[in-house]
């Protein structure tokens, strides 16, 4: 059963200040009540949170922040990002920036009543971020008496110029638009965008993540924004018309989750996992078995998938995502159209493989309900389920649960650093181009050669192929359709 396992003090930011004088004692207590007010989905995984502390860091949060034990984010990913210049410039841009925007009227004031310029304002956090600008060769001080709102619009164009250089810093499973975005101010090039988007920030400075500005476009009361990379994720893509789907990409299931599969399999003395293909998605699935402990895949006597004509192509190739674990596949055909034997298969195949080949343990593969009548009828057998959330309903689970029988959803696994989605795509793409442009370059000029009659001895041919054959390339238009460059024609 999915549940938060951990004595640390994983604490919502907004609510850590108010308990931090208290006793150790106290602290659990109201830990607790804390605790309360944590949505649901925020407790049953443990989330990661690489992509909100590289986000705090470009802009430009107090290290301080990174410092907190057991919080948001993390310290060693500021000691990293600080040793890369592209992220440095960002960081001290968007200080600069956040700083002058909270302070604006005092700065302006300062330049004009007592002829300051930027540099000479008494304000730390601007004199910092300038002096480290200036070591990474990026001057934004102007001594002539420039307005400070053109001050913004410079940042905002630096900024601009800079960010694409830390498209590296997050993985290409992210839509780079989305993060991008965050760092550029609306219309920021003119004074009209630069004050329409202080009075968006102004009165709202405490939706912010922790008030510093970005490019948040509807803020909104949401707690935290950068709690973990799940919340920030499902927010930045709801934010711009989408849907964050990848979440095992950010999250690995409970500890008391990960316990329990270890002690059922450790336990078992021969373990199967079946799998019902029309109620279970393939990728989310190899992601499982892929970042299993070996120790506990190399119990698992083999995986076997029941499908039929309708279930996804990629069941087709599952022992390519999956190769650590013997894979059995089970196709079964339809009587009619309207009607599929997965479910009648693989309860047959579960109970052959209980009586005949003494198995005393299934991992079930499935969010149908249909099987606890299976589950019920094999008092002897111990039961596994990997289910999907959206799928696995709420009186299923309370069964389940009564029956002290252990659920884990297979989307909160994490998914590691292998993209099978875009594996799987590479693979298909690959395959297919190959097998409509298959042919052989040699072969070709060998016929044409002849067929043209162009007289040329063997060493001039032999020249011609190096010079324009051998360099040749295939470039893809924007309209899809691949074109051949042959070698320079000069």
């Amino acid at each position: 059963m999915e549940k938060e396992y951990s004595k640390e003090f994983n604490i919502i930011f907004e609510e850590k200040d108010k308990i931090d004088h208290l006793s150790d004692e106290n602290k659990v207590i109201e830990f607790d009540k804390i605790k309360k007010n944590v949505p649901e989905e925020l407790q049953e995984i443990n989330s990661h949170r690489e992509i909100i502390s590289k986000i705090a860091y470009l802009i430009g949060v107090k290290k301080m922040f990174f410092e907190y034990a057991n919080q948001s984010p993390q310290l060693e990913i500021y000691d990293e990002l600080d040793q890369n210049k592209n992220a440095r410039i960002i960081r001290n841009l968007c200080i600069l920036r956040t700083t002058i925007e909270r302070n604006f009227k005092f700065i302006k004031d300062a330049m004009r009543y007592e002829f300051k310029t930027l540099n000479t304002i008494n304000n730390k956090y601007i004199s910092e971020a300038i002096s480290k600008l200036r070591e990474d060769d990026i001057d934004i001080v102007k001594y002539n008496k420039q307005k400070l709102a053109q001050y913004i619009i410079d940042i905002n164009q630096l900024i601009s110029s800079h960010i694409f250089y830390c498209k590296n810093l997050f993985p290409d499973w992210i839509v780079w638009d989305y993060i991008k975005d965050l760092f550029l101010m609306p219309n920021g090039y003119t004074e009209k965008g630069t004050k329409a988007a202080m009075e968006l920030y102004y009165p709202n400075v405490n939706k912010y993540p922790y008030k510093m500005y970005i490019n948040w476009k509807n803020p909104k009361d949401e707690g935290n924004i950068l709690y973990n990379d799940k919340k920030f994720l499902e927010l930045l893509y709801n934010m711009n018309g989408d849907v964050f789907k990848d979440v095992s990409r950010v999250s690995d299931i409970s500890s008391e989750s990960k316990l329990n599969i270890k002690e059922f399999i450790q336990s078992a003395k021969i373990v199967d996992a079946i799998c019902d293909c029309e109620n279970s998605d393939p990728y989310m699935l190899a992601s499982v078995f892929n970042n299993m402990n070996a120790d506990l895949t190399s119990k698992i006597n083999k995986i076997i998938l029941v499908d039929d004509q309708n279930t996804v192509k990629a069941w087709n190739i599952f022992d390519q995502l999956v190769t650590n674990i013997e894979i059995e596949h089970i196709s079964t055909e339809r009587v009619t159209k309207e009607k599929s034997l997965v479910d009648i298969v693989l309860t047959a195949e579960t109970c052959k493989e209980h009586y005949v080949n003494h198995v005393d343990s299934f991992i079930l593969i499935s969010s149908d309900s249909d099987f606890w009548g299976l589950i019920n009828t094999l008092p002897d057998v111990e039961f596994l389920i990997f289910a999907e959330k959206e799928k696995f309903g709420h009186n299923m689970r309370e069964i389940v649960e009564n029956a002290n029988i252990h659920y884990s959803y297979i989307e909160n696994f994490y998914s590691g650093e292998v993209d099978i989605r875009r594996r799987v795509l590479l693979m298909e793409f690959r395959k297919e181009i190959e097998n409509s442009i298959s042919f052989n370059v040699n072969d070709i000029f060998k016929k044409i050669s002849n067929e043209t009659r162009v007289n040329l001895s063997e060493k001039e041919l032999e020249q011609f192929y190096d010079c324009y054959v051998k360099p040749l390339k295939i470039t893809l238009s924007d309209n899809g359709k691949l074109e051949l460059e042959l070698g320079s024609q000069k």
